[in-house]
């Protein structure tokens, strides 16, 4: 009787070995990393079978996915990886192996972003929050955003006729930071806490926080 189980095991040693060795050549560890655990990933999932068909074409599309996802065939990445040299280097047809990344993709349920299969820069920057003022701002820009509210709040609980100047200073970083949107988002919400802070002391309530 066949050993599915150790069919598999084999056919998840050879793509590793064949995504090593093409790692080895064009991509450096990390992305290595995230094929290896997209072969694990493939190995555990019932609805596909990598064991039908041939190992290059499946080596190649789990590179494929990966690429894909970490925008790898954009000109501008600095490790810029374009389609053919997958495929010349397994020998394989570039629309049979973006019809198997595309499969790879809805088994494993990858999306943009997908955590574990990414650089985490393009993991935050698809992941989303949502701030008490209602902005809904990427993970990565809610971090910057967040710190510096928490910096104006903590220099105008310190100062009183320097806090404008120590604002603008804020304000400067994070212009070249993130732009001239998030920028302007700090000035208007350090303005209207600014004017709940002074109403409120006037009544004799706590200093308000950024994000209260």
């Amino acid at each position: 009787m066949k050993d599915l189980k150790t069919d598999k095991t084999i056919r998840l040693n050879e793509l590793k070995e064949l995504i090593n060795n093409f790692c080895e050549k064009h991509l450096n560890e990390e992305f290595k990393g995230y094929a290896q655990k997209l072969c694990e990933t493939l190995g555990r999932k019932r609805k596909i079978d990598i064991i039908r068909g041939k190992k290059e074409i499946w080596a190649a599309s789990i590179l494929y996915v990966i690429a894909r996802l970490n925008f790898l065939f954009d000109k501008e990445n600095k490790n810029n990886l374009t389609a053919d040299i997958i495929v010349d280097f397994f020998e394989v047809k570039k629309s049979t192996i973006g019809t198997k990344a595309t499969q790879i993709e809805k088994a494993c349920n990858l999306g943009l972003g997908a955590e574990g299969y990414c650089t985490s820069e393009i993991t935050d920057s698809f992941t989303y929050y949502k701030t008490p003022e209602g902005f809904i701002l990427p993970k990565s820009m809610f971090r910057i955003e967040e710190v510096s509210f928490q910096d104006v709040n903590k220099n105008e609980q310190a100062m009183d006729g320097d806090e404008d100047e120590e604002l603008d200073k804020i304000i400067d970083e994070c212009l070249k930071e993130k732009g001239p949107e998030i920028a302007e988002k700090i000035v208007q919400k350090t303005e209207e806490t600014k004017k709940k802070s002074s109403e409120n002391k006037k009544k004799g309530y706590r200093q308000l926080s950024l994000f209260d």
